[in-house]
């Protein structure tokens, strides 16, 4: 039998390989009944375990203080006070008591049942909070077992996990693979925190792989490879190992400047969605964040997210930027990133917002209340005409209430915004490239396509070029936020056109630092330019 990939969605990044542990795999039911008797025993048995579950999420949240991990820790406290609910107490009471059901199955069933209800709910902050619980309740049965997963080792697969079950099991495993999850889920953000590479939403079918199967997790492309080629081993323990030097060697460095052999100055910023990038941004040297994406955590939403809501989100992640830059994105709702409440609406991005007037002016309050300490940069995806810019401006003057107003950005991720720049630009205080969405549209492919499309395509590259052009003549700064940035292969010929920023993922932060600092911004200028104007106009993506 050759390769099979069981395929779900990135929440981590890295690979790994190892040896399969199936945490969650189907079990019959336990039929057990307690006798009347041994019920008391038995209900006290479960508040012990329930305790002594409490007991370790705070002792793990500790070590993450300790760390310097301090939105983690508040995660996982927030979790080990579930096991003090009075509710989840009366439940397990109910099923000991009068059900006669083992603490071990009370504790599984009474946690789902309120998972459940959790999941239920319209609002996506806290139905996340659904695993957590499942979490709590998987733990404490393991604890009236005597299990304790923290030994496992390999790739962890499971159902589902909570923020407890990362940390504790991220110094042993490689990675995790789960038959559900999500990217914003505590537990995907604890891993992408840790460094544990991630995969989610593969399906139940994942669950059928065999303990101790050797595998291969893809967290960048979200994919589990069983059965994997000897070949595909070795490369994946190969790129494993590099990425471990190199975040190591990044963290090094973190103090030197990101500048050219010759002098020349860039700034490295981050894209992120959560405080765990931000925080690992930082150690590898980002100056700020150049994207942060305000949208992902609201795709379940039934109505436009309310300010509250927006400056929680915000003030969270905004705490360790004081005095950096960040550069926060308005709601880029719209093609694979639509809510329910918009499904149907044909608009992406600043489109919608300016059919919402009072959604769009309750996110610019709630970025205002929460970026006093920053050096705070507003961006508008999905540019087509200065008249959003100027809109989106007008919006932000009537919620100033006499604080500074931010610099305002337009994002240039379509044709017609690359090709009418100049105007953008003269109403803009800075622009930003989204290379993804631009390449996908100028070559006619699908979002999932255009990650990896050839953005060194001259008919690409040309609409960049004119962009950076437009903006210096305004005299504003142009930064380049999509996968480009971090490609090997874009990124020296973006220098040489002459970007001022480059904004990655955070786990490639000190990465790019590096090549950057082996660069010769004069040699690349002249290359750049060189390799333009041999480009034939119908270039199909040669590259340098």
């Amino acid at each position: 039998m050759g390769e099979r990939a069981l395929r779900g969605v990135s929440a981590a990044p890295g690979v790994a390989v190892g040896k399969a542990f199936v945490l969650d795999r189907s079990a019959a039911h336990d039929a057990t009944v307690v006798a009347p008797p041994d019920r008391p025993a038995e209900l006290e048995r479960a508040r012990q375990s329930l305790s002594l579950v409490a007991t370790e999420m705070e002792q793990i949240a500790s070590g993450l203080r300790e760390a310097g991990r301090h939105e983690e820790a508040d995660i996982i406290e927030t979790s080990a006070m579930m096991a003090g609910d009075p509710e989840l107490d009366a439940s397990v009471e109910k099923l000991v008591m009068q059900s006669g059901r083992p603490a071990a199955a009370a504790m599984v069933d009474a946690t789902e049942e309120i998972a459940r209800q959790l999941a239920q709910l319209g609002d996506p902050l806290l139905a996340e909070r659904a695993d957590d619980v499942r979490s709590l309740g998987r733990r404490a049965a393991a604890r009236v077992t005597g299990k304790h997963q923290g030994m496992v080792s390999g790739i962890l697969i499971a159902g589902s996990l909570g923020p407890a079950d990362v940390a504790e099991i991220a110094a042993n495993v490689n990675g995790v693979a789960l038959a559900g999850g999500g990217v914003t889920a505590h537990a995907a953000i604890v891993a992408r925190s840790l460094g544990v590479p991630m995969v989610v939403g593969i399906g139940a079918g994942v669950l059928d792989v065999e303990d101790g199967e050797e595998v291969v997790l893809d967290g960048d492309g979200g994919v589990l490879v069983r059965q994997p080629e000897p070949s595909r081993v070795a490369a994946a323990s190969a790129e494993a190992e590099r990425r471990r030097l190199a975040r190591q060697n990044a963290v090094g460095s973190r103090l030197e400047p990101a500048q050219t052999k010759d002098g020349h100055r860039l700034r490295v910023l981050a894209n992120a969605a959560s405080v765990a990038e931000v925080v690992e941004a930082l150690e590898q040297g980002a100056e700020g964040i150049g994207l942060l994406r305000t949208e992902l955590l609201f795709l379940d939403s039934h109505a436009w997210p309310a300010q509250a809501q927006q400056t929680s989100f915000l003030k969270l992640i905004l705490a360790p930027l004081t005095g950096r830059v960040a550069t926060v994105r308005l709601l880029d709702f719209g093609g694979d990133k639509t809510p329910p409440f918009l499904r149907g609406a044909a608009g992406r991005g600043i489109e919608l917002l300016l059919e919402a007037a009072d959604a769009l002016k309750a996110q610019l309050a709630a970025i205002l209340d929460s970026g006093a300490d920053v050096k705070l940069r507003i961006l508008i995806p999905m540019v087509t005409r200065p008249e959003q810019v100027t809109a989106v401006r007008q919006a932000l003057s009537s919620v100033l209430a006499g604080r500074p107003s931010p610099e305002l950005g337009a994002m240039i991720e379509t044709p017609e915004a690359a090709q009418g720049a100049s105007a953008i630009a003269k109403v803009s205080d800075f622009l930003s490239i989204g290379t993804n969405d631009l390449t996908q549209l100028v070559l006619g492919l699908d979002r999932e396509h255009s990650k990896t499309a050839p953005v060194t395509d001259v008919k690409v590259m040309r609409l960049i070029d004119a962009t950076v052009r437009a903006a210096h003549e305004a005299g504003i700064l142009v930064d380049v936020c999509g996968e480009s940035a971090s490609d090997a292969v874009a990124m020296p010929i973006l220098v040489g056109l002459g970007v001022d920023e480059l904004s990655v993922a955070a786990a490639r932060v000190g990465e790019v630092r590096q090549w950057i600092r082996g660069l010769d911004f004069a040699a690349s200028r002249t290359d750049s330019e060189r390799w333009l104007l041999d480009q034939p106009a119908d270039a199909a993506g040669k590259r340098l």
